[in-house]
């Protein structure tokens, strides 16, 4: 008897969406302490840039929105 196999799905669920963008966002808050203890002409600094560039272009390919930390802070 042959298994089924597993149905993928296209996207990931409303609660789902949630859940990575927090785990992002919590990776990006992990990673800019690193941004300042590195010089910005260094080739690693340039590295965390990327990954954190990264994390912001999935958040916006998945949920749609611009990520927390890129959006502007209104101050009343």
């Amino acid at each position: 008897m042959m298994t089924k196999r597993h149905k993928r799905k296209p996207e990931l669920t409303p609660a789902q969406i949630d859940d990575l963008v927090a785990r992002l966002t919590h990776l990006h808050k992990d990673l800019v302490p690193l941004l300042c203890e590195l010089k910005p002409q260094s080739e690693h600094y340039n590295a965390v840039v990327d990954i954190n560039d990264s994390l912001a272009s999935a958040i916006r390919k998945i949920s749609g929105d611009e990520p927390i930390w890129m959006q502007p802070r209104i101050s009343r």
